[in-house]
């Protein structure tokens, strides 16, 4: 099942059910996950007016996935994003700096979702990944505690794979692992 915004591309799989709707509709959000065993969550705020979908959604769908009894979450937010405990070297430092400078409210969000996520009692995995391309092999990736460099990238493929995987290994549950290429 997917919950896509009316501008999303649409699969013509048939074993897919897509949902189209508005994250900040809390009963829309709520009936695209009933009946689901977790949730995964590739939400993102860089074209957007309000620069505020990864939280303004985690607001909707930890209440929904409460109400429907599913526990475990998936989520995917950027590199630079900061969780409870982590070490910041200098380079990172100053990276994330520039990052608040250009992109501020992109980085309050990405936090503030991942603070719902670490606050909501779910089995929730933040994957967090440097800018994505096409590049590489979409197998060579591996999931680490190591901030990657700035202008380390990834394959958006591996990502994908790497948080349907997440789904069931429990090794990174109420983590935020980053993806760095191999």
């Amino acid at each position: 099942v997917a919950f896509a915004h009316k501008s999303a591309p649409r699969s013509k799989d048939p074993n897919l059910i897509v949902h189209q709707g508005d994250i900040y509709d809390a009963l829309a959000v709520s009936s695209a996950i009933e009946g689901s065993n977790a949730v995964v969550s590739a939400l993102g705020s860089w074209h957007t007016s309000k620069k505020d979908i990864l939280s303004s959604g985690m607001e909707r769908i930890i209440p929904a996935m409460k109400e429907s009894g599913i526990n475990r979450v998936v989520s995917l937010t950027g590199a630079d994003t900061r969780a409870a405990g982590d070490e910041i070297s200098l380079m990172h430092k100053f990276s994330y700096r520039g990052i608040n400078l250009t992109n501020g409210k992109i980085i309050e969000d990405s936090e503030k979702h991942l603070q719902l996520l670490e606050a909501s009692q779910l089995d929730w995995t933040v994957l967090r990944s440097p800018i994505m391309n096409e590049r590489g092999d979409i197998n060579q990736f591996k999931l680490t505690d190591r901030r990657p460099l700035p202008w380390q990238t990834i394959n958006r493929h591996s990502v994908a794979l790497s948080m349907v995987n997440l789904i069931v290994d429990k090794n990174y549950s109420k983590k935020a692992p980053y993806i760095i290429r191999t």
